[in-house]
C-alpha cells in the first residue's frame, strides 16, 4: 500500500470511528476492577480520551485491574499516558487481547504485568507516523522528533520483551504483526487463553471496523512472519545469537527449524557487502542559448526535436503531500468538524495520486464533495423535556398514584380514631416506537469507491432521526395533552394566563410554551406594554431569535404541528423521552454482489402527568 492509500484508509477510520463512539469504561468490584478499551486511543482519531481514562485510573483502590483491548492504536501520547498510569497503579496489571493490539494500543499492552493474548488475537508494531507541513528545515525537526518517539516506543518493547531498542526498532520500521502464539514467543504477552464468552454485537462490531487496512498489511494473515526473537530481538537475558548458538539451540529443542533458518539468513543478510549504487547515466549538456544580441543557434530555434511521453506521475510533485496537510491543518485550527477535514483531504488528494493519462491529471476538476443542502436538525420538543432517556426494555413502564391520592387529615388525638380512607395505585406503559431505513448497494461503491458516498448516507440518515423523532414526540405531547378548561380563550395572554393558572392548582409550572404559526406571529408582535405585569415586571423580553426565552419564567416556540392559532404548554416533568442509540448495521449480499447499510433505533413518550400538559385553540372574538 503506497503512502496516499494509506493516508486514505485512516481517514477512512476517523470518519468510522466518528459514526460508532469507542467505548471505554471502568468497573470494580471485590477488590478487582475491569477496564475496556474498544476503540481509537486519542481525541482527534477517537473517543478514549487519555484524560478520562487515567482519572479513573488513578482514583481506583484495588489490588488487581483486567485491561482488556481492542484496539487499532491512535495518538502515541495519549497511548503513553494511559501506559503510565498504569504503571504507576498499585494494583497487579493483567492486560487481555481480546482481538486487536496495535501501534499505540500494542504499547499499553506491554505495561501489563501478565499480558494474555485472547484465542486469534492479533498485535502489531510499526515505527511512528503524522501528518506534518512547514519548510525543509521545520520538516527535518519533525522527522527527528518521529525517529525519537519510534526509539522511545521501542525501548518499551525492549523493557517487556527483551532485547534491545534498536532491535525492535528494526521490527517496527517493517510494520510487524504477530499471531497470539507468536506474540508469546516475541516476549510481548506471556500466555494465550481463550477468547471471551462475553463478546456482544457492539463489541464485534468495533473490531470489525479495524480490518480495513490502514496500515501497510490488512492484518496478520496479509503480513510475513515476524522475525524470531531467538534470531533478531533475543530472550530477556541473552544477546542476539550467533550461527554456533543457533546450532546450539536448534539441537536443545529451544527454537524450530525455521526460527533457525531465519536466524541464519539474518546473519548471512548483516555480513553481506553493500554493491554501491550504479552512477547516474551522464546526460548531455544542453547547447549554448548564445551571448544576448547574438542570433540564436540552431539547436534552439528548430524547437523540441523529442516527443514527451504520455502520462504525467503527479505523485512526484514534492509539494503535493505538503498541500494536503496545510489544508488539513487550516481546518483543524478553524475548528471545522471531522467530516469537512476528511472531505477536503479526500478532495485533495485526488492531485496526488499517479496517472497515465497524457497529462489529464493536471487538469482535475474542482471537487468540492457534498454540497450543502437546508434540512431540519435540532430536536426542541426532545430538550424541552430535558433530553432522552435510555431506554432498555421493550416496554417503558412506571406506576402513580391514582386521583385523588392519601393526604394528612386533621387529628383529634386523646385516643380517638385516626383518620382513614381507601387508596390504589396505577399501572402506566408505553410500547417505544421503532424508526429504521436500509440500504442495498453495489460492492463497487463499497469496494473501490470513494468513502464519502456512504459516510455522507449514514450521516444524512442520522441526522434525519432528529427531526422524524422530535415530531413523533410532539404528536404524543399534542395527543396526550389535557384540554384547557372553561371556554376557549379569546386572546394570546389569556390564554398564558389561564394556562398558568390551570397548572398552578395542581401544583406544576409552565416550563415551555408552544404555539401555531398564527399565535406565535402575535407573539412575536406583542410589546412590553401589551403583558400583563406578572410578567413584564418579572423579565421583560428577551431578544426574538425563532426561539424566544422569558428568563425565569417559561420558554416560547412555534411548533408546525399545532393547528395556526393552536397552543400548548407543559411542565417537563410531565412527561419524559425514553430512547436507544442508533444502531448500525451492515452485511454482505453475496449472491447480489451488493451490500446492505441499515439504521434502526427505538423511541417513545412516557407521559408521567397529562394534567400537566394543556392545550387550547385560541378563537379571538369577531
Amino acid at each position: 500500500m503506497n503512502p496516499h492509500e494509506q493516508l486514505r484508509a485512516r481517514l477512512r477510520l476517523i470518519e468510522a470511528n466518528a459514526q460508532h463512539p469507542a467505548r471505554w469504561n471502568v468497573e470494580q468490584g471485590g477488590g478487582t476492577a475491569s477496564l475496556h478499551l474498544y476503540g481509537v486511543v486519542g481525541g482527534f482519531w477517537g473517543e478514549i480520551v487519555a484524560s478520562d481514562v487515567v482519572r479513573e485510573i488513578d482514583a481506583l483502590d484495588v489490588a488487581e485491574l483486567h485491561v482488556y483491548i481492542n484496539s487499532p492504536g491512535g495518538d502515541v501520547y495519549d497511548g503513553i499516558a494511559i501506559r503510565n498510569a498504569l504503571r504507576r497503579s498499585s494494583a497487579s496489571i493483567v492486560v487481555h487481547v481480546d482481538g486487536l493490539a496495535a501501534s499505540a494500543a500494542s504499547f499499553i499492552a506491554a505495561a501489563g504485568d501478565t499480558v494474555v493474548m485472547g484465542e486469534n488475537s492479533e498485535l502489531m508494531i510499526h515505527d511512528a507516523w503524522t501528518i506534518a507541513l512547514g519548510n525543509a528545515d521545520e520538516l527535518r525537526v519533525v522527522a527527528d522528533d518521529l525517529d525519537r518517539i519510534s526509539a522511545n516506543i521501542a525501548a518499551m518493547y525492549a523493557e517487556k520483551a527483551g532485547g534491545t531498542a534498536d532491535d525492535w526498532r528494526a521490527l517496527m520500521k517493517a510494520e510487524t504483526w504477530y499471531s497470539a502464539s507468536e506474540a508469546v514467543t516475541a516476549g510481548l504477552a506471556d500466555r494465550v487463553e481463550g477468547a471471551a464468552d462475553d463478546t456482544d454485537d457492539d463489541e464485534l462490531d468495533v473490531a470489525a471496523r479495524f480490518t480495513s487496512p490502514i496500515y501497510a498489511h490488512a492484518g496478520r494473515a496479509a503480513a510475513p512472519a515476524p522475525l524470531p526473537v531467538a534470531a533478531m530481538a533475543a530472550t530477556r537475558k541473552e544477546p542476539r545469537m550467533n550461527r554456533e548458538q543457533l546450532a546450539a539451540a536448534l539441537a536443545a529443542g529451544t527454537i524450530t527449524q525455521a526460527q533457525h533458518d531465519d536466524g541464519l539468513r539474518i546473519l548471512d543478510a548483516m555480513a553481506a557487502p553493500h554493491a554501491p549504487a550504479a552512477p547516474a547515466a551522464a546526460q548531455p549538456l544542453a547547447p549554448s542559448a548564445g551571448a544576448p544580441g547574438e542570433p540564436v543557434s540552431a539547436e534552439y530555434a528548430a524547437g523540441p526535436t523529442t516527443v514527451p511521453q504520455a502520462g504525467a506521475q503527479v505523485a512526484d510533485r514534492p509539494r503535493s503531500l505538503m498541500n494536503v496537510a496545510r489544508e488539513a491543518a487550516d481546518l483543524i485550527q478553524a475548528r471545522a468538524s471531522i467530516h469537512e477535514v476528511i472531505a477536503n483531504i479526500n478532495n485533495a488528494l485526488t492531485n496526488v495520486v499517479p496517472a497515465n493519462d497524457a497529462g489529464e491529471a493536471f487538469l482535475q476538476p474542482a471537487n468540492v464533495g457534498e454540497v450543502w443542502q437546508a434540512v431540519p436538525e435540532g430536536r426542541p420538543h426532545v430538550d424541552a423535556l430535558g433530553g432522552p432517556k435510555p431506554l432498555t426494555a421493550p416496554k417503558i413502564e412506571g406506576w402513580k398514584w391514582t386521583i385523588p391520592t392519601p393526604v394528612l387529615q386533621a387529628y383529634a388525638g386523646n385516643l380517638a380514631e385516626v383518620p382513614t380512607g381507601a387508596w390504589a395505585t396505577q399501572k402506566v406503559e408505553e410500547t417505544p416506537s421503532r424508526w429504521a431505513f436500509g440500504n442495498k448497494v453495489d460492492r463497487i461503491y463499497t469496494d473501490l469507491g470513494s468513502a464519502d458516498l456512504i459516510a455522507s448516507l449514514i450521516a444524512i440518515l442520522r441526522r434525519g432521526h432528529g427531526p422524524v423523532s422530535d415530531n413523533a414526540v410532539a404528536a404524543d405531547l399534542i395527543a396526550g395533552a389535557t384540554a384547557l378548561t372553561g371556554t376557549a380563550p379569546a386572546t394570546l395572554i389569556d390564554a398564558i394566563t389561564r394556562t398558568f393558572l390551570q397548572l398552578k392548582k395542581i401544583g406544576a409550572a409552565p416550563t415551555q410554551f408552544w404555539m401555531g404559526e398564527a399565535a406565535f406571529t402575535d407573539f412575536a408582535k406583542l410589546k412590553v406594554s401589551d403583558l400583563p405585569a406578572w410578567i413584564a415586571n418579572a423579565t421583560g423580553f428577551v431578544e426574538l431569535d425563532g426561539r424566544t426565552s422569558l428568563a425565569n419564567v417559561f420558554d416560547v416556540d412555534v411548533d408546525f404541528q399545532l393547528a395556526a392559532q393552536g397552543f400548548l404548554a407543559l411542565d417537563k416533568r410531565a412527561a419524559d423521552v425514553y430512547e436507544t442509540p442508533i444502531f448500525q448495521v451492515e452485511a454482505v449480499d453475496v449472491a447480489h454482489g451488493g451490500a446492505d447499510i441499515g439504521l434502526f433505533t427505538y423511541g417513545g413518550t412516557f407521559l408521567n402527568d397529562a394534567r400537566g400538559i394543556v392545550k387550547a385553540t385560541i378563537t379571538p372574538v369577531p
